[in-house]
Order: structure tokens, then sequence, then C-alpha cells
């Protein structure tokens, strides 16, 4: 095989499994698996070939003959795409071969270390397959770790020793693979559970978005609105800092969708929103209140600093043009203060009326409502009027 192949292949070699309809969790199953039943399939020919040099050649023979089946049973899942046959397979295979391997070399006093291998079983099972399927592997190991503690005396009786600085080799390659395989797996799978975390946080924020978004204006709704507002009105309490509520309505808006239709409407109300929007700061808040009906809450903003922000959103109303449409409009607005110990209907009902005596005195301009008073006229202050 040509070097430039082989390079290629060994990229695409943990994708080959990979069928058009899988998951991304599932896809990251199936490499992460072909990776690590590859390896082990590698180091296992290793393995017999260290044997076979050594002079053990039953023990050497059993890796290599792992091989050719681990290899075949990758082959076959990449023609077919079954993953839960390739599971199975190989984690039958990987608890094998370490038993195997070790009634091979007489039992535990040569063999034990490979019994690291065994654990890949029941720990594939709960990364492949889920914790019942990982306690039936665990069972399945166990047994067999009962049955080889039965049958030590017969395979010690067999058993050519190993030297000391041979088993300790085999001890320290065994140990060393073997946690990096684990490795590699617990690091392919916190990758994906922190992707997965993330991928989660980021639909529910966007979920919370649409709940509390309105869809037209891309504005907050009336269901943020009362969040925002009963939060604000216990920070002015806590803090004693003003809390300004302007509510501003767009004057005929009836008119607009009689005359131009609907869509037209929807257009005004758009830009309307971004128009208070553009001219607030990061701390305030704007939300759709209803129909053309629209809520700002300026936090820490007295009553005449809102006032004069209400005055320049109106005159940035009334010059506001619609595309091509010679089309105008005004909006009306409403202003006053949260009081302590008022709740959120109060201070909207009265910011409500504020924005009625706009409307009932010609529209197009900006009241303030500070009391609630018997004769609406002599508690409100008309700050401006159609220019």
């Amino acid at each position: 095989m040509s070097p430039p192949i082989l390079p290629g292949l060994l990229r695409r070699w943990p994708t080959l499994g990979f069928a058009p309809g899988d998951a991304e969790d599932l896809r990251l199953k199936k490499q992460v698996l072909t990776i690590v039943s590859s390896s082990i399939a590698f180091l296992a020919i290793f393995w017999g070939g260290l044997y076979f040099w050594n002079g053990y050649a039953l023990p050497g023979a059993i890796p290599l003959g792992y091989s050719v089946f681990s290899f075949g049973s990758t082959l076959y899942f990449f023609r077919t795409k079954r993953f839960d046959f390739f599971c199975l397979s190989q984690q039958l295979l990987i608890l094998l071969l370490p038993f195997l391997l070790m009634w091979s070399l007489g039992g535990f006093a040569n063999g034990s270390i490979v019994m690291i291998w065994a654990f890949f079983a029941p720990l594939g099972a709960l990364f492949f397959v889920d914790l019942k399927a990982a306690s039936r592997w665990m069972w399945a190991f166990l047994l067999l770790l009962v049955l080889s503690a039965l049958l030590d005396p017969v395979f010690a009786a067999h058993a050519r020793p190993m030297p000391a600085r041979l088993n300790t080799l085999y001890f320290l390659l065994n140990t060393g693979f073997g946690f990096v395989l684990i490795g590699v797996m617990l690091h392919y799978f916190v990758r994906d559970r922190e992707r997965a975390l993330r991928r989660l946080k980021k639909s529910e924020a966007h979920i919370r978005e649409l709940v509390m978004t309105d869809p037209l204006t891309g504005v907050a709704n009336r269901r943020h609105l009362d969040y925002r507002m009963s939060m604000e009105l216990e920070r002015h309490v806590r803090y004693r800092q003003p809390l300004a509520v302007v509510m501003a309505d767009i004057d005929w808006f009836k008119r607009v969708n009689d005359e131009h239709g609907h869509a037209t409407g929807d257009a005004v109300l758009e830009l309307f929103a971004c128009q208070l929007v553009s001219g607030l700061r990061s701390s305030d808040f704007v939300a759709r209140y209803g129909g053309e009906e629209f809520v700002l809450l300026l936090p820490n903003t007295g009553v005449d600093t809102a006032a004069s922000l209400a005055e320049r959103l109106r005159e940035e109303t009334r010059l506001m043009r619609l595309g091509k449409l010679d089309l105008s409009v005004t909006a009306s607005f409403g202003v006053t203060l949260a009081r302590p110990g008022e709740g959120m209907a109060q201070v909207l009902e009265r910011v409500d009326k504020a924005m009625y005596l706009s409307k009932s005195d010609g529209r197009n301009r900006v009241t303030v409502l500070l009391e609630e008073a018997a004769a609406p006229a002599a508690a409100e202050e008309r700050l401006s009027s159609a220019g």
C-alpha cells in the first residue's frame, strides 16, 4: 500500500461503520469502540509475537487468534453497520482473551496481570450499552474468575515458570497499555458528555427565549415582563432606587391595518419595537404588553429622565418612515414611578392611565402620572404635544 493511502485509511477507519441516519451520540460510540477494539487487536499481535519470541507458543497463538476474530468482527460491522453485534462480539472476545491467556500460562502465577483486559467487557457495556448490561458482563467476569480459582491447581501443575524480569515486563506493558486505552475511552466520553451538556444548555436557553420572547417584534413578551418587573420591584424596595415605568401605544394602529393591510401593520410594530430598543440602555427593558402597546422598565431612573427619554422616543417615532410607503405613525406615552409597597398591577394600572391621558388629549404626547387622583388632570404633567 502506498504511503498516501495508508494515512487516509487510518483517518477514515473509525468512521467506516457510520450509517447515514446515525445520531451524533451513536456515531461517537461507533467511533470509540472501533478505535479501542482495533487498538487492542493490534496490541494482541504484539503480545502474540512477544510470547512466541520468548518460547511460549500456545500463549502466543491465543492473542493472534483473537486479532483475527476481532478484525473479522470489525470488517463485518463495517459492511452491515450492525452495532449491536459489534458490541457483543468485541465484549465477548475481550472477556475470553485474558482468561484463555491466563490458563495457557499456567493460571494466576504467570497470567494474573492480563486480567486487566477483562475489565474492558463490563466497562465497554457501561459506555456503549447501559448499566444493566454492564452488570451482566461483570457477573460473567466474576464467574470466570471463580472457575479460574477452582482450576488453578490443574493449570499450575502444567505451568512453565516465567522469569521474574519477563513477568515484570509483561506487568508494566499490560498495565501501561490498559490504562492508556481506558484513558482514551474516558476522554472521548467525558468530552461527549460535556458537549451534550453544552448542547442541552443551549437548547434550554433557546426554549426559554422562545417562551419569553414575542415572535413578531423580537422583544420580551408579557410573561417575560411579569417576571422581570417583579424582580425590578424587589430591587427597587431593597436598594431604594427609583424605578420608572413607561407605556407606549401606537396611535391609530387599527387604521394602519385597515388601510394598508396586516402585513404593513406587522412591519410597523417591528420597526417601532426596534426604535424603542435602540433608544434604551443595556440595563433597561422593553416588552410587548399586548397588541400595539409596549412597556419599558427603567431601573435607577428618575421621573425627569424617564420623561425626557419618552419624549425623545415620541419624536423619533414621529419621524419614522416605513420603507417606500408614504406612511408616518405617532405614539402616545405614559410615564410613572413605582412606589414602595406597590405591586405590579398597581404600577401598570397607573402607567396605563397616564398613556390613555395622552390619548384623550390628542395623542402623540407624553404624560406623567405620579399620584392616583380623583381628577386625573390635576395629577398629570403634560410634557409634549404633537409638533
